[in-house]
Order: C-alpha cells, then structure tokens, then sequence
C-alpha cells in the first residue's frame, strides 16, 4: 500500500518519536488519543503519517514509533499544549511513555511524498546529509521549533539501504538513525 504525505509550505512540520510503556498501550491509545485528537482538529494540527522505529542507532531509550503532524504556525502548537483538556491527560500520557521527543518543528516545503507501506526507510537527523544519495524528502530544522534538539540539522528520509544500514554503527550525537515503516492505516 502507498500512503502519501502532503507537505505544505508556511505551516510547521512536526516530528515526534517515542516509546509505550509496556502494559500502558491501552492507557495512551485508549484513553489519551480520544481525548486529544478533537482538540488537535480544532487547533489546525494534522496528522500526516505515522510510523514504527524497526531499529535505532540511539544510546538511551530507543524508540519504537513516531509520527509526523503539520500545524498551521507554533502558535497553534501552543495552544494545544496549554488547552485544559489536553492539560488534564497530560499526566496521564507522560506516565505511560518510556520516551517522548515531540515538538521537533523542520521547514515545510510545498511537496507530496509517497512512501510504500510495506518498505523501510531510513529517517536521518545530522548536520549535512553523511549519504551520497539524493533523499526522498530533505527538511532543515526550524527555528520557531519549541524544543531546540535538533538545532542546526536536518532530516532526511531515504528508502532503506546498505548504505543506511551502515550509519547505524555512527553515535547518535554524529547522527540520529531510525529505521522506519509507515503504517498503512494512520488517519
């Protein structure tokens, strides 16, 4: 199956990776996303893909899903954060989450980006493209971004390789390296 990522320009794009606490599944799909997903569709936020980390050169916790989501500015992003409703199971989700890096905001550009469901690509967070291949899709970091941890990168997602797979021996402070897989049914 193909699934297709409508990029548009002037809004943010955000990346968002984490990891479930084993037994909570029910906890953030069950109770958190049905609480927050009106409150997302009325701050302008979208959800345009989602997918599972297969690997991950990452040191610490690793991740095993993520999820990209566009909004109309930061500031639409904000008031999400600060809506009461997502105030109240805020705790909620952090107490089921083992990692959360959301708020990752890169350059939208005016794009639509295919990607085959049931292939694996490679999502690369590092200062310049460390690839001799020409990416699927290449965003800067955005400086309006509210977490800065990316500060100064850039992504890329390239589809699943040898050369790829050899950036997984690279320290995640060189270059963050997600093996990923776009879920088919994620709207």
């Amino acid at each position: 199956m193909t699934i297709e990522l409508t990029l548009k320009l002037n809004t943010c794009l955000e990346l968002a990776i984490g990891k479930v606490s084993k037994g909570k599944e029910a906890v953030v799909f069950g109770e958190y996303f049905p609480v927050v997903a009106p409150v997302m569709q009325e701050c302008g936020i979208q959800q345009l893909g989602s997918f599972a980390v297969i690997e991950a050169n990452s040191v610490a916790v690793k991740p095993e899903m993520g999820s990209f989501t566009q909004c109309p500015s930061a500031d639409n992003f904000l008031q999400f954060y600060n809506d009461p409703r997502f105030l109240k199971v805020k705790a909620l989700r952090d107490n089921a989450l083992d990692l959360l890096l959301d708020g990752n905001f890169f350059k939208p550009v005016e794009q639509v980006v295919s990607f085959n469901t049931d292939c694996d690509y490679a999502l690369v967070i590092s200062e310049s493209n460390p690839l001799a291949t020409t990416p699927i899709l290449s965003l800067s970091f955005a400086n309006n971004s509210p977490r800065k941890i990316y500060t100064g990168k850039v992504m890329a997602l390239h589809l699943w390789s040898e050369k790829t797979e050899q950036l997984m021996s690279k320290p995640e402070g060189e270059v963050l390296v997600l093996r990923i897989r776009f879920n088919p049914a994620n709207r």
